[in-house]
């Protein structure tokens, strides 16, 4: 399946790499360029209450590589100007999310499993919470 055009600013689709036989299916990512960093956290999403979501922040330095493990779920992406919302449902498929990209994760399947690869540790001063804050900030960095 073809991954569709992202039009939000800085963020991209990564090709997981895979292979199957009779057995099943293996998909890997190597810490490489392909990633655009070094991760320097690893965190998983599981046992999502359902009508619950996930995110609805952005960051001031974070990258984020996304994958699914399992079920799938909607990502909506909000760089201050443009608006998009992708789905989130094939392991072979990651979603490398930009700093200054507000996203929120919606409509989980069942017994979805999201795994999320971070450029940075934990730090509650990078988060920006409060959307109005965060339009004004990635606002002014495109001016």
């Amino acid at each position: 399946m073809t991954a569709p055009d992202l039009k939000s600013r800085d963020c991209r689709w990564i090709a997981v790499p895979g292979a199957s036989d009779a057995r099943g299916n293996v998909n890997f990512l190597e810490f490489d360029q392909k990633l655009g960093f070094t991760p320097k956290r690893l965190f998983w999403l599981h046992g999502i209450a359902p009508g619950q979501w996930r995110g609805r922040h952005g960051h001031r330095e974070s990258h984020l590589v996304t994958l699914v493990l399992n079920g799938g779920c909607k990502v909506h992406l909000d760089d201050g100007r443009v608006k998009e919302t992708v789905t989130l449902d094939d392991p072979s498929r990651a979603l490398h999310i930009a700093p200054y990209v507000w996203h929120e994760l919606t409509d989980f399947a069942p017994q979805t499993v999201i795994l999320v690869i971070a450029s940075t540790h934990y730090d509650e001063a990078e988060y920006l919470r409060d959307y109005d804050a965060f339009k004004r900030e990635a606002t002014a960095r495109t001016a």
